[in-house]
């Protein structure tokens, strides 16, 4: 790993968080000044979780009234984006922080995939590398949440939006098999990321070709049985996900065994995701609300481990033709040992 160490950050603009206290890349007061009211909670206890979040008051789907209540227009000062979760260099391993990791981590279909369906290690270039991260509490899911956060100035010289923001919305409520509403208690991991200063010289240009078109929302033929079908190439929007210190979890035999099924596995968002499109950003929301039974039992059961879990996250165009491949990250990020219990209000 320690040839890693730089991570291209030295192309990028450097991560404006940390954790050393320095004057252009503190995190501490200075930092978290700017969001007064993003109230951090000590407990990580699931019978007061619930407790917690009904002293909530901000609702944003209850009613087209409560969204007058957050729009934009009635902030008097959007809160600074990426301010609650500091940045921390991938070498330390400093709980609580992000840190960005090399697109190389990634496996992904490679050149010649079509044909003998092995992986490889991605090329180590992406089109957006980290600038940022926050995590915050709310009664309802948030859609197209970078609408309420003052992001950085960057101003795009190309079609390609400057700033790309992942909104993950998390569901903290039970999962039921017969779930009637996909909404409720939950939190926002929102990442930022920002273009990178290479873009046109390091990424090849059938993958930037892909982008433009998952951007505008373009649709493209996908042959079938019996008859071809048109489908948004949003659809090939894939996630690459993994938890990188499996052997420091201490897992049951059953905990084990379903960690190597999943682990570092594919997913397609598709149809849980939603786009919007910004003056100088792009904003995916990933909605785990929607995820099938299975994965969302998956997911709690692995709860309670997520504050000791390191975890890289992805995404990537998935190539279907050879034209396509081998297949680049789209922006990749590690989070490590996030503690999920300190929830932060959303309090505008």
């Amino acid at each position: 790993m320690s040839s890693r160490k730089d991570l291209n950050l030295a192309r990028e603009v450097r991560p404006q968080l940390n954790l050393d206290g320095s004057s252009n890349e503190s995190s501490g007061g200075g930092a978290n000044a700017c969001l007064p009211r993003l109230a951090s909670t000590g407990t990580g206890l699931a019978g007061s979780r619930r407790k917690l979040i009904s002293k909530f008051s901000f609702k944003l789907r209850e009613a087209q009234a409560d969204l007058a209540v957050v729009s934009p227009k009635a902030l008097r000062q959007k809160p600074m984006a990426g301010t609650s979760i500091p940045y921390c260099p991938v070498e330390k391993r400093i709980p609580d922080c992000w840190s960005p990791i090399e697109p190389s981590a990634f496996k992904v279909r490679g050149k010649n995939y079509l044909r003998d369906k092995k992986k490889e290690f991605a090329p180590n270039c992406a089109a957006y590398y980290p600038l940022g991260a926050d995590l915050f509490l709310s009664q309802r899911k948030v859609d197209h949440i970078a609408r309420f956060f003052e992001l950085p100035p960057i101003i795009s010289a190309g079609e390609i939006p400057s700033i790309l923001v992942v909104n993950i919305q998390i569901p903290l409520y039970p999962t039921t098999i017969f779930q009637s509403e996909n909404d409720g208690e939950g939190m926002s991991l929102v990442l930022y990321f920002k273009l990178s200063e290479s873009y046109s010289k390091e990424l090849p240009s059938h993958f930037r070709e892909n982008l433009t078109r998952l951007i505008n929302d373009e649709v493209e033929r996908v042959r079938g049985f019996p008859v071809d079908t048109i489908a948004s190439f949003r659809e090939r929007l894939k996630i690459l996900g993994r938890v990188a210190n499996v052997e420091d979890l201490h897992l049951s035999a059953a905990e084990k065994k379903l960690m190597n099924a999943y682990n570092e596995k594919p997913v397609l968002t598709r149809p849980q995701h939603e786009f919007y499109l910004g003056e100088n950003y792009f904003e995916i929301d990933l909605d785990m609300h929607r995820f099938s039974y299975i994965a969302r039992k998956g997911f709690e059961a692995f709860h309670d481990r997520l504050q000791s879990c390191i975890l890289d996250f992805g995404l990537t165009i998935q190539g279907n033709k050879a034209e396509d491949l081998p297949e680049h990250m789209l922006c990749c990020i590690r989070l490590n040992e996030i503690n999920f219990t300190k929830y932060k209000q959303l309090g505008f």
